[in-house]
């Protein structure tokens, strides 16, 4: 979600000397609360500190959490990105050699890199570039996406904000994001015997973690000392990302696995609910191609479609872990394109 997406709800208001109050939710205070702001991740990261650091890998509670997280909510995360995509006759239809230049072109991307990191030294599989690839482009992603819905909020909910404030509310929250995708990629690479190269930046990084939290500590003080008509959903969206990063970056910075992992991992449920939801949200009044269906616009298909792509990814996986890691890489590129495109605000 590189940048917002123009709200459904929002209509050019008639010349009336009466104006509409601003929206303190994209939906409502519950929802907003447990599926955008996501309030609910410490109730995650306590699951994955329980069960995924110290239980084996044949411990049927750690697989149980990984699975449902890794099929049921991030798998179909990348693929309802397509459905938005190729389902809605206002978007795909109206440029289909844009978008489908786009997906043919980077399927043929990523199967070309599948063939270079087959001869590649040191190459661990076939996969590596892809995997490499992915892990950068994510990194964005993610960044993009809690800058993007943010915004979403501050057009909703936050009239009184200037265009410098929007910017510098995106380079806060990205900044901090970015940072920590990059203390984490070479807080692992420290790990690997092939990465000795990069192990001597290490003891460096931690003195710039300030630096990062700093724009951030500033946009939610900011957000908190000004809000306006008691936009909680957005101060409770910006607080709550912000609080889930440093998180992460602290426990990087002690080395600890277990909280390592628990956060991580409620990170990824945090990033794929969202996105589920705000897609929801988007839908809402769209009565066009796909969205013309009534049920195509509830939280019932959203899970029914869950459900659909989470058990056939995982039986699929089952016959071949190489054929599901391939597809769900291409698809995650194609996710992570057609995102930055359908997302990006309307002027």
């Amino acid at each position: 979600m590189s940048a917002t997406l123009a709200s459904p709800l929002s209509v050019a208001a008639p010349s009336t000397a009466i104006t509409k109050p601003m929206n303190r939710w994209l939906v409502g205070a519950w929802f907003d609360l447990f599926f955008l702001a996501n309030l609910g991740w410490p109730i995650a990261f306590l699951a994955a500190l329980w069960f995924l650091p110290t239980t084996d890998a044949n411990s049927s509670d750690g697989n149980y959490l990984s699975l449902f997280q890794i099929y049921f909510l991030s798998t179909p995360h990348r693929w309802i990105t397509l459905v938005l995509v190729f389902c809605d006759s206002d978007r795909f239809w109206k440029e289909p050699v844009k978008f489908g230049g786009i997906g043919l072109g980077l399927v043929l991307l990523g199967l070309m890199l599948v063939g270079v990191a087959g001869v590649v030294p040191y190459a661990t599989s076939s996969l590596t570039l892809l995997m490499m690839i992915d892990y950068i482009w994510n990194a964005w992603h993610f960044a993009a996406q809690h800058a993007g819905i943010s915004r979403i909020y501050g057009r909703v909910s936050r009239s009184d904000q200037t265009a410098e404030h929007g910017e510098f509310e995106k380079m806060a929250l990205r900044t901090l994001v970015l940072w920590v995708f990059l203390r984490l990629a070479v807080h692992m690479a420290g790990l690997s015997p092939y990465t000795e190269g990069v192990a001597w930046i290490a003891p460096w990084l931690p003195w710039i973690d300030p630096l990062a939290l700093v724009p951030c500590c500033v946009l939610l003080s900011r957000e908190i000392s000004s809000m306006q008509g008691g936009a909680w959903g957005r101060a409770g969206y910006i607080g709550s990302v912000i609080a889930l990063y440093t998180g992460q970056l602290f426990t990087i910075r002690i080395g600890h696995t277990g909280w390592m992992t628990a956060f991580f991992f409620a990170g990824a449920v945090f990033h794929a609910v969202e996105y589920l939801a705000v897609c929801n949200w988007s839908v809402q009044k769209r009565t066009t191609g796909i969205w013309k269906y009534q049920i195509t616009r509830t939280g019932i298909a959203v899970v029914v479609f869950m459900l659909g792509i989470g058990l056939v990814n995982y039986f699929v996986n089952a016959q071949s872990v190489y054929a599901w890691q391939l597809v769900t890489l291409l698809v995650s590129f194609l996710h992570y394109a057609y995102d930055g495109i359908i997302w990006r605000a309307k002027k």
